[in-house]
């Protein structure tokens, strides 16, 4: 009877996908379940002309009565878990079949015939990479990769040149093969097996592996700073192993596999930018993949992981950062003088809005990178702050005064002691939110917002509080990044509910309520005209043209449903294109 999960466990495990998984010290994983690949070998088999559709071995076209042949329901296959992770179990399923041979030797050897009924055959084989040249390369890939030359083109198969048939040894094998033939045939039998085997082992006459052989398409960089437009984190380093499927604790270390094994998963392990692959193999901490629980349920192949330094840090957190560096507002002067031998003065409050090439020289402006400030309740939280001011003397900007003040077309009378307080600050603060996993719509909506505040402060000294005077202009902003999906490998990223607004507070100087008139108009019209004013677009733009990031399993899979795990690592879902599961 099959086994099933019931929902309390099936939810625990579909939350320990995004709680648990762990990349450990890869850059890409793509996770493949045992179900998935039995999918694709069915696909495969349903070609009239596939060999796995019949067998038909005759070695000795002069010994007409010797021969094997059967009808075959789709072969499957057993991913080994525990100490045999680079190994599967290939069954091929016979649904009825005849050997024919001899009964003696010599002129007198009398042809026989023996039929099998309903059985398997099962091959224990080793995973091995085929290389292939850039001529023999499929055209789909070709066409994905842009540039063949730039990439060594791999492909994971079944190495059936090591391939060892597990005997029928009596239940003593859990994998064994299971067939009923008359004892007197078994010897022509095995022996015809291996004349199978050799056309298993063909490859056609432009030296490729056959079809039925290949799991799966996989491209790595011949030199890893030469990308092309397809994929953008190329792989530059692969192996593999398999993993067992977990409910409990126990089933970590377990051969046999749980649900039947149909979950047990084949995993590609990546490395990028010419980084070493670990010597060791990734350990069981969560399943990356998950069974279909009913009719209702989502049922997908299997999973592709990026790691947080590879996508996250290394692409949407750099890309995001540009409106950081948008938002920041910088003091260029803040002054007050006395000219004409202290009869006249002059002032001038200014700033600009958005990082130069020069201001990212300056000390204080150099980092302008996003931090994680807290991680908790399903988020990720990162900010970005940055305060400038101008005083004098780290201070008060104090002047003094004698007679006559002349500022912004506004005549102002100070008695011979007073003093001129001016001050001009911005306050740039930024946040990034990031969920774990989707939400109940099967999306992953991050969170942008920030707000630059421009403060400008006049106090002239014995005038009381008539003297003081207060302008703040302050630009706000929002949006929502959607993780909306991904067309032929690309990942496509939405923009939604985006918002912008400029207000202006303001406690004038009852004397000369207009003085910072001219430093509110200046601040409004540049965060007018600056790209958080639509932020929409400023967005759209990052994450169009050339931005592209196309996952190279993009080939063979359709992805969707891409999220965040609890570890900051990119997961998204794996269909095959061409078979459903």
């Amino acid at each position: 009877m099959a086994q099933t999960l019931d929902k309390t466990t099936y939810d625990r495990l579909a939350e320990e996908r995004i709680t648990k998984t762990n990349i450990g010290a890869f850059d890409q994983l793509t996770i493949i379940s045992q179900r998935a690949i039995n999918g694709q070998l069915k696909h495969m088999w349903m070609n009239p002309n596939s060999i796995l559709r019949k067998i038909e071995v005759r070695p000795r076209p002069k010994l007409k009565d010797y021969y094997f042949t059967a009808d075959l329901d789709p072969p499957t296959v057993k991913l080994q878990t525990g100490p045999n992770k680079q190994q599967v179990v290939f069954y091929i399923n016979i649904k009825s079949g005849t050997v024919g041979y001899y009964e003696g030797v010599g002129p007198e050897a009398e042809p026989k015939t023996a039929t099998l009924g309903t059985g398997r055959l099962a091959l224990r084989v080793n995973l091995a990479f085929d290389q292939l040249d850039a001529n023999k390369v499929p055209k789909s890939v070709q066409d994905a990769l842009k540039k063949v030359d730039d990439y060594s083109v791999k492909q994971l198969l079944f190495d059936f040149t090591t391939a060892d048939l597990i005997p029928k040894l009596n239940g003593v094998d859990k994998n064994e093969s299971e067939f009923d033939i008359a004892k007197e045939a078994e010897t022509s039998f095995y022996a015809l097996l291996e004349d199978y085997l050799n056309l298993l082992r063909q490859k056609d006459d432009n030296g490729n592996v056959a079809e039925h052989n290949i799991l799966h398409y996989v491209a790595t960089a011949k030199e890893s700073k030469s990308y092309t437009p397809a994929p953008t984190c190329v792989p530059t380093d692969l192996n593999f192993q398999s993993l067992p499927f977990v409910v409990v604790d126990t089933d970590r270390t377990g051969t046999t596999g749980v649900l039947e094994g149909k979950n047990n998963m084949l995993v590609y392990l990546q490395m990028t930018n010419d980084r070493k692959m670990p010597n060791a193999l990734l350990e069981p901490t969560a399943n990356w993949v998950m069974p279909p629980f009913d009719e209702t349920s989502e049922s997908y192949d299997g999973t592709v992981c990026l790691s947080k330094a590879t996508f996250l840090d290394g692409v949407l957190l750099p890309r995001l950062k540009q409106l950081n560096a948008d938002s920041t507002w910088v003091v260029d002067e803040a002054w007050w003088k006395s000219k004409d031998a202290g009869f006249s003065t002059e002032y001038n409050v200014y700033g600009h809005l958005g990082l130069t090439d020069k201001d990212k020289e300056n000390d204080l402006f150099k980092d302008w990178e996003w931090k994680l400030v807290s991680q908790g309740d399903g988020k990720r939280k990162y900010e970005y702050k940055k305060h400038h001011r101008i005083d004098d003397d780290a201070g008060l900007w104090r002047v003094y005064q004698d007679g006559a003040l002349k500022a912004a077309s506004v005549e102002m009378f100070l008695d011979r002691s007073s003093f001129v307080t001016t001050r001009i600050k911005g306050e740039t603060t930024n946040t990034f939110e990031i969920p774990e996993g989707l939400d109940s719509s099967s999306k992953s909506v991050c969170t942008l917002s920030g707000s630059t505040r421009v403060e400008t402060y006049l106090h002239l000294d014995g005038m009381g509080e008539w003297g003081k005077t207060t302008c703040v202009v302050k630009n706000t902003w929002t949006a929502s990044l959607i993780l909306d999906g991904v067309d032929e490998g690309a990942l496509k990223v939405t923009v939604n509910n985006p918002s912008t607004a400029v207000t202006v507070e303001s406690d004038p100087s009852f004397l000369y309520p207009n003085i910072l008139n001219d430093t509110r108009t200046r601040c409004e019209k540049m965060f007018q005209n600056s790209p958080m004013n639509d932020i929409k677009a400023d967005l759209e733009a990052m994450f169009s043209g050339s931005w592209s990031f196309v996952f190279s399993q993009g080939r063979d899979f359709f992805i969707d449903k891409a999220c965040f795990n609890r570890e900051g690592d990119l997961l998204a879902q794996l269909k095959y294109k061409s078979v459903g599961v």
